[in-house]
């Protein structure tokens, strides 16, 4: 398993100019793990591990958000850098905590997860989504992607049941499901442009990026451009 850190340190700069460039790609995927939170009593909110803070702009303007993140890569003057297994905040601070697809690199999830719900607020939810164990998803990242990034890619994917031997996080546990939203882009240039640079497939040609997106993941063409299928896993746990 690749370690989240270090992997970021290398490939920060080029993911964050995918989503610069590319800003509206993934709007579908951060819109769903938001979209059963009720926010007229949420004040205070963990984004973590956040990346370069893309959640931000999602959530409702009386919100303050602490983006966080585990790696050197994408610290700056917003984004705090934070150990997943001991988290430098007070039990019982924020009042909804999103975690989008950063855990699958993690060295102990569930230590992460009780770290998170140690800083959650009693009644409130921590909302995570990741890469499903089995599916499309995972076959590309840990088959193409690590055969076509120099770093290599070795996550470890969820399920289900992934939490049965830890009853004090599964028992928190109050919806699991499968979301399917697909990556939006204009045109065929702009996809693969953002896959090279988002998964950082330096390895490939434009060719392969496209025939492996298209192959493993899926290609729909659109009145509007291209839609890539895509999909989490999403758990909502409750303290």
């Amino acid at each position: 398993m690749n370690d989240y850190n270090i992997l970021f340190q290398n490939r920060a700069k080029d993911y964050h100019l995918a989503m610069q460039e590319y800003p509206n790609v993934r709007i579908n995927e951060f819109k769903s793990l938001i979209s059963n939170t009720n926010f007229s009593d949420v004040t205070m909110v963990l984004d973590i591990p956040s990346g370069g803070g893309y959640l931000k702009k999602y959530l409702p303007e009386h919100v303050t958000i602490f983006s966080t993140d585990f790696s050197e890569g994408f610290k700056n003057d917003d984004i705090q850098l934070v150990c997943p297994e001991k988290l430098p905040f007070e039990s019982n601070s924020f009042d909804a905590i999103f975690s989008l697809s950063g855990m699958h690199h993690l060295k102990n999830v569930p230590l992460f997860v009780e770290e998170c719900l140690r800083v959650l607020k009693k009644d409130r939810n921590f909302i995570f989504a990741d890469v499903k164990k089995g599916s499309n998803v995972d076959f590309f990242l840990n088959n193409f992607l690590n055969e076509y990034n120099s770093l290599g890619h070795r996550g470890n994917f969820f399920y289900q049941n992934y939490f049965e031997e830890y009853p004090n996080i599964q028992n928190k546990i109050i919806n699991c499901q499968y979301n399917d939203y697909p990556f939006l882009f204009q045109n065929q240039t702009e996809m693969i442009r953002f896959f090279k640079l988002f998964f950082g497939l330096d390895k490939a040609s434009d060719t392969i990026i496209f025939e492996g997106v298209r192959d493993i993941l899926g290609i729909e063409k659109t009145a509007k451009g291209f839609e890539v299928n895509w999909g989490l896993i999403q758990y909502t746990l409750k303290k």
